[in-house]
């Protein structure tokens, strides 16, 4: 998988994004939900996830706390001095959040959407033990299985309003085939052209709505100090 920035920055970006989420909800006093919103809509963590290096590692996370805030329509509140050596429950959130994205390349919303700040604050017990590869690893579960029930070939058919036997018979596909890409054990992608274009066609849709594979991730070991 092709990430949007070089893993040479990828623990300075977690540590701008674990300062971040510590000081906007420890600091500027702001509530899990509403840190949650904001990060979803805010143009910084566009530029985040696109590896702009003036926000991954060019600003302390403090500093990105405040211009996320800022552009909230909010008055942040001054920067601190000096941050704990401890690190808090906050700070985790954002540290592994930008690992997640990072690893998986889905938008921040994707993921919050899967994944609020308040469900990973909740998670840090005894989350924070393990690896950052078992959360990126638990969050897209969530995200996989959320989407799962909204693309692909299932979620055609079942709008459609037909069982596997029944797209079967209009389709002409056999009907071991559609249940083995609907447990995605088959690729649709590797089907032939005219077995993708009779399920389109009987599902009314297009072949690329049919095409979805969900995400996996390369969970080579990384070391890094919170």
């Amino acid at each position: 998988m092709t990430h949007a920035y070089s893993e040479m920055y990828l623990e300075d970006a977690m540590r701008t994004l674990g300062e971040a989420v510590d000081f906007a909800l420890c600091d500027q006093g702001l509530n899990p939900a509403e840190l949650t919103a904001i990060l979803s809509n805010a143009l910084e963590m566009k530029q985040f996830e696109r590896g702009m290096p003036r926000v991954v590692c060019g600003m302390a996370g403090d500093e990105l706390a405040r211009d996320i805030i800022a552009h909230a329509g909010l008055a942040p509140v001054e920067c601190r001095e000096t941050y704990p050596f401890d690190r808090s429950p906050q700070y985790w959130a954002g540290w592994v959040l930008a690992y997640a994205q990072w690893m998986c390349n889905l938008g921040f919303n994707e993921l919050l959407e899967v994944a609020p700040l308040d469900w990973i604050i909740g998670s840090y017990h005894p989350l924070h033990e393990a690896s950052e590869d078992k959360f990126a690893q638990i969050i897209i579960e969530k995200w996989n299985n959320a989407q799962a029930d909204k693309k692909g070939l299932k979620a055609a058919r079942k709008a459609a309003g037909l069982t596997q036997k029944q797209l079967a018979a209009q389709s002409g596909v056999k009907l071991r085939a559609i249940q083995l890409y609907e447990q995605n054990q088959l690729d649709l992608r590797r089907a032939s052209v005219s077995s993708a274009l009779a399920l389109a066609k009987s599902l009314s849709c297009e072949i690329e709505d049919l095409i979805w594979q969900p995400v996996a991730l390369d969970t080579t070991r990384r070391l890094f100090r919170l």
